[in-house]
């Protein structure tokens, strides 16, 4: 069995950015197909989902091998014809791709080099094996780039929403830092509004005094001029 590596991202933290090297496993079984059970290069992409795996398979295998991909959804199929492989063959190739969901494995690629007289197996053709080897690592190199992708435009999300937060809290923090500013303010006036009320309450008292002995003195003098009054009565 060989192994074919490629790196995927497998998560950030808040403190650093960590990746780890997982490996994707190669090997040579006979798989079914519509076109029946021939030699096929099967590989295990674990984290990655199959819907991800065929929509960059269609573009890799379009944009290196000029191969028109189709795929037939009845039988789960990707058919690229007359695919441009160099030193695969100097005919082009058809090759065939089915890709699986695996749940939490992840997924798993099967292909199919289709040479035209027979499909691709390592025992009958080893040197056209080792082209299908390196299209394989080729392909899984370009998943693992836009898997990097993905996971930077996502991290790069939540790094501007991060920030847009940021943004808010110091806003709030400016609005909060005036309402205290404000509330000092005010509570700086309603002290002097409550020393002021002291203060004219102490006035008002001793304006009491004096008023309540000006109000005595004013009733014996009524009270005299009454006694006068009834005396020469």
């Amino acid at each position: 069995m060989k192994q074919i590596s490629f790196i995927l991202l497998l998560f950030f933290t808040f403190a650093f950015q960590a990746q780890a090297q997982v490996k994707a496993t190669l090997k040579e079984e006979v798989r079914s197909m519509s076109e029946g059970a021939h030699n096929a290069l099967v590989v295990d992409l674990p984290n990655c989902s199959a819907d991800k795996v065929g929509d960059i398979w269609k573009t890799f295998v379009k944009k290196n091998y000029k191969g028109k991909v189709k795929y037939k959804k009845k039988d789960k199929l990707y058919i690229s014809d007359n695919a441009i492989v160099k030193d695969m063959s100097e005919n082009t190739v058809d090759i065939y791709a089915m890709v699986q969901d695996k749940g939490e494995e992840g997924a798993e690629i099967v292909i199919w080099f289709n040479l035209g007289v027979s499909y691709l197996s390592q025992k009958e053709f080893p040197n056209q094996f080792q082209v299908a080897e390196e299209v394989v690592n080729k392909f899984t190199k370009k998943l693992s780039a836009d898997l990097l992708e993905d996971l930077l435009k996502a991290e790069e999300k939540t790094l501007k929403n991060l920030e847009k937060d940021m943004k808010e809290l110091e806003k709030d923090e400016k609005k909060l830092t005036k309402d205290i500013e404000d509330y000092k303010e005010t509570i700086k006036k309603m002290e002097e509004n409550i020393k002021k009320a002291e203060e004219d309450i102490k006035k008002s008292k001793e304006d009491q005094g004096t008023k309540k002995k000006e109000v005595d003195d004013q009733t014996q003098v009524v009270d005299e001029l009454k006694q006068k009054i009834k005396a020469n009565k």
